[in-house]
């Protein structure tokens, strides 16, 4: 999960068009190796503003007001989700989890103009 990007830590974002939702195709993964990575990476706290776990439990990370750390071209404009695992793998409760939270984003920010979905290259 390596991001060669830098953007000022913790900036609050002034814009927000999109809804990232990365997938990292590894099941094992966990929200504290995504934390530890970008840590190493020189970030203060992990850079997505939410993960989803195998579970389907929706953790916080960075706060959502905040610019993020998931996507060298979209940070400045969007919030990023993680999911663990594959798309094509997702579990009912990841699905339930994600399609809530989605929901809940278009809700707060009437300003999205689309979901992207990006996926891990194995």
């Amino acid at each position: 999960m390596t991001m060669n990007h830098s953007i000022s830590d913790l900036q609050t974002r002034q814009v927000t068009q999109f809804v990232l939702v990365h997938f990292t195709g590894e099941s094992t993964l966990t929200y504290d190796q995504i934390k530890q990575s970008h840590n190493q990476q020189g970030q203060s706290e992990i850079g997505f503003h939410f993960i989803i776990t195998q579970q389907g439990t929706a953790l916080m990370g960075r706060h959502v007001s905040k610019t993020g750390f998931h996507h060298p071209e979209w940070n400045a404009v969007s919030i990023g989700i993680c999911v663990i695992g594959e798309r094509e793998a997702m579990s009912d409760e990841q699905s339930i989890a994600l399609t809530l939270l989605l929901e809940n984003l278009k809700s707060d920010y009437p300003s999205l103009e689309t979901v992207k979905y990006l996926y891990k290259n194995n």
